[in-house]
């Protein structure tokens, strides 16, 4: 049962992981066919870092708060409304919001994961845990993920973010499996 709600776990974090692949590899170009100025897409990328380090600055109490699996489902929430967003429009204002997004959509997501893991992984495997997490849910899903990312994103544009909304909701659905 253990190995089967890990790789449960470990699907749900790939999914919300994978999600930001859209954003990681074509964020800065789509931003700048639309006419966003490079200084601006410079604050829009530190701007998602500190609402990142905000998250992590308060991660104890938003553990206790929501639990691992509570945060891994704000991360899928939050994921479902920014890729919408950065699908819709490039409305300074509503990058500004979908950037602020990214203290749940990464942030959360990997407070989420380090506090199940520290939870559920038996006594000796915190190192496996973490190494598999790291490289299948961080490195494996991205990889995955941008295989086919590229040439959506060449056919469709930004549209290709409402995919990525589409691995935040099963993300989402993987996480509520887990809770049960």
């Amino acid at each position: 049962a253990t190995h089967r709600c890990f790789g449960l776990f470990i699907l749900a974090c790939g999914l919300m992981q994978g999600s930001h692949t859209v954003y990681y590899s074509f964020g800065t170009l789509h931003w700048r066919a639309a006419g966003v100025d490079d200084a601006v897409i410079g604050f829009l990328w530190a701007w998602g870092v500190i609402a990142e380090v905000v998250l992590f600055a308060v991660g104890a109490r938003a553990t206790a708060l929501f639990g691992p699996l509570g945060l891994i489902g704000l991360a899928a929430a939050g994921g479902l409304i920014r890729w919408i967003v950065l699908g819709a429009t490039t409305a300074l204002p509503a990058l500004v919001l979908a950037q602020t997004l990214h203290g749940l959509t990464f942030g959360a997501a990997h407070l989420g994961a380090m506090a199940f893991m520290a939870r559920a992984a038996p006594e000796g495997n915190a190192v496996t845990a973490q190494t598999l997490y790291s490289s299948l849910a961080m490195g494996g899903a991205f990889a995955a993920t941008l295989l086919w990312v590229g040439p959506v994103y060449a056919a469709i544009g930004a549209d290709a973010y409402f995919l990525m909304a589409g691995l935040s909701i099963a993300g989402g659905l993987s996480v509520a499996l887990l809770a049960r």
